[in-house]
C-alpha cells in the first residue's frame, strides 16, 4: 500500500510502515496551517498509529501556537519521530520544538535520512 497525498504545506507519502511528511518551500507555519497539516496527515493514517518522518528542511518558521499545537494535538498517532533539518535554520526549528515540550514518544533530529530512517526502525513501538 503507497498513498500520496498534498495540500498548500505538504505533500504526504504513506506506506504500511512509514508516514513521510516533506513540507513545502519557505512556509511559515501558524495554527491554522498546523491544523491542516496534522488533519490531512490523521485522514491518512484512519487511526493507524506509525512512525512519522518530517522533512522539515524548507520551513523557515513556526510560531508558538503551531509548535504548540504539533507537539500535543498534533503527535496523535504518533509511535516514533524523525525530524529531517538542514542546520542553521530547520535545525534550531527542531531544537525549539524538542527543548521546549516533553516528549512522550521517542523524537530526534537527523541531517541525513538514512540515519532518521535508522531512528525510526529501531524506535518503532510497533
Amino acid at each position: 500500500m503507497r498513498i500520496s497525498h498534498e495540500n498548500k504545506y505538504a505533500i504526504y507519502l504513506m506506506t504500511e510502515e512509514l508516514m513521510h511528511i516533506i513540507y513545502k518551500k519557505d512556509l511559515c507555519i501558524d495554527l491554522k496551517a498546523a491544523q491542516i497539516i496534522v488533519g490531512d496527515r490523521m485522514m491518512l493514517q484512519n487511526g493507524r498509529e506509525m512512525p512519522v518522518l518530517c522533512d522539515i528542511r524548507e520551513v523557515r518558521r513556526v510560531n508558538k501556537s503551531a509548535r504548540d499545537y504539533l507537539a500535543l494535538e498534533g503527535s496523535q498517532w504518533i509511535t516514533v519521530l524523525a525530524f529531517l533539518v538542514d542546520p542553521p535554520v530547520t535545525d534550531v526549528i527542531s531544537s525549539i520544538y524538542l527543548g521546549t515540550h516533553a516528549q512522550s514518544i521517542p523524537t530526534g533530529s537527523f541531517t541525513k535520512k538514512s540515519e532518521a530512517l535508522a531512528f525510526l526502525k529501531k524506535n518503532d513501538q510497533l
